[in-house]
């Protein structure tokens, strides 16, 4: 009789824990969940050997927000250079609603022209019917709209500045040829003029013989006629 009595009891305590284990949530495998952003930045430029590292940074003023690794005052900093992509992570273990700033801090140069767009990331962390965390990403531009991705284009404009420095500095020193005439005269004006001026000269003074010439000749007539 008492065999059975344990035999019941037994029983009964199995199934109370099978019930109790489908009552407890089980958080070893749902005590986070991971979050990752995409950020991709473009560079452009026609110049070779231009460094197009810049920096950016994710901020937030919510001091229960979760943060990557290696931040630092709810500020995470980190560089992309030329065209490439990155993806931040961190790790979500609580619900809640968490907002925020993704921009570039990149130093200002001569020559680069980087892009002032910021983007909002709000992070909705959740638990849905079964208990397990889950998260939303909502990504929006300066604008309010929301978009698929984070980009940041950046570009280099100097190459023309860069190629005329590089060309002067590599061109020979040589002095530029001078507009002269063969007698070494600075040319003052058309040389057309000048011998018109000659040809006038010429005529005038073959017209003055041939007046000469008659003259005498007329002369010459009235003194044989008086004789």
């Amino acid at each position: 009789m008492k065999i059975i009595d344990l035999k019941k009891v037994n029983s009964i305590l199995l199934v109370m824990v099978i019930f109790l284990s489908y009552q407890i949530p089980v958080w070893a495998d749902t005590d986070h969940t991971t979050v990752k952003i995409p950020v991709q930045q473009i560079f452009s430029s026609e110049a070779e050997d231009i460094s197009g590292r810049c920096s950016y940074v994710m901020t937030t003023n919510q001091d229960d927000a979760p943060m990557p690794e290696e931040s630092r005052n709810m500020k995470y900093s980190w560089k992309m250079e030329n065209n490439s992509a990155v993806e931040i992570v961190m790790k979500v273990k609580t619900a809640g609603l968490y907002q925020y700033k993704i921009y570039q801090t990149s130093e200002k140069k001569d020559n680069y022209q980087y892009d002032q767009n910021s983007y909002v990331v709000i992070v909705e962390a959740f638990y849905d019917q079964e208990n397990q965390l889950k998260v939303v990403t909502v990504v929006k531009n300066y604008k309010g709209e929301k978009v698929e991705s984070i980009i940041f284009e950046n570009c280099y404009i100097g190459k023309d500045k860069e190629e005329d420095s590089s060309q002067s500095s590599n061109a020979p020193n040589v002095p530029k040829p001078h507009r002269s005439s063969k007698s070494g005269r600075v040319k003052t004006g058309d040389d057309s003029s000048i011998i018109g001026y000659f040809i006038l000269l010429v005529i005038s003074a073959v017209c003055m013989g041939i007046l000469i010439d008659e003259k005498q000749r007329r002369k010459k007539e009235e003194s044989q006629n008086k004789k």
